[in-house]
């Protein structure tokens, strides 16, 4: 059974993943072109700062892989240790009756949530604490049931990313990602402005990278070979 469940786990955020870049690709040629055509300071940096900003995304991912990968095995078996380990960094957790359906109002799904402005915001704060802010820190809205894992390990990894302030988290990227990218509008994708692009390739990297953490996660989990045919063979995706 488990076995099974893997391989269903495998197909769907490998599906998730190969859509991200699949049309991630397509957005690829305006960004360049705009980088090409554009000579204003904003879109341009030296070629030794762009290396070193490289570099040190570079080295703060692998970070973050050592640091989640320590805590989630360390939780395998308990999930909603995760959730303490959040709350003690400051960010809150709420685990409510009819989260999705609430949160559907909000544009948003269950999981790790970014700060919001706007009305948004409103409509969560008066749900949630019961007062008037039109902004929210991040956090994280559940509904009250028994956590999977490795949708925990997936919410886990963005979340710990936004604390180490990878780019990618930003309101306009998250923005866009949510409201652009995951209804897989092509027509508002093409008219971003070339920044926003930009800044909606490190959102879709960070959750790509979360999508590789997991299915790692579930291929290590398994501990044999032959589970992990299982996953692969009769034409899955070749990983």
């Amino acid at each position: 059974m488990r076995s099974i469940l893997l391989k269903l786990l495998h197909y769907i955020m490998k599906a998730q993943e190969d859509k991200h870049k699949k049309r991630l690709e397509k957005a690829l040629p305006k960004s360049a072109l705009l980088s090409s055509a554009s000579g204003s300071k904003k879109t341009h940096m030296t070629s030794f700062a762009n290396l070193s900003l490289t570099s040190k995304l570079e080295k703060d991912k692998e970070k973050l892989e050592a640091r989640v990968k320590e805590v989630v095995k360390k939780n395998l078996g308990t999930p909603e240790e995760l959730l303490t380990f959040i709350e003690k960094n400051k960010t809150k957790v709420y685990k409510i009756r009819h989260a999705d359906k609430i949160l559907e109002f909000a544009g948003e799904q269950e999981g790790f949530i970014t700060p919001l402005k706007g009305f948004r915001a409103l409509f969560l704060n008066v749900i949630l604490e019961r007062k008037i802010a039109f902004e929210t820190q991040e956090m994280f809205v559940l509904r009250d049931l028994p956590l999977n894992i490795y949708f925990m390990a997936h919410q886990f990894h963005k979340w710990y990313g936004y604390k180490m302030k990878l780019p990618g988290f930003e309101e306009v990227a998250q923005k866009n990602f949510k409201r652009i990218w995951e209804f897989e509008n092509s027509h508002n994708v093409s008219t971003l402005r070339y920044e926003e692009i930009i800044a909606l390739k490190e959102a879709i990297a960070r959750d790509v990278e979360a999508i590789d953490f997991v299915l790692n996660l579930a291929r290590e989990g398994e501990g044999s070979q032959k589970a992990y045919r299982i996953m692969t063979k009769e034409g899955g995706a070749t990983i």
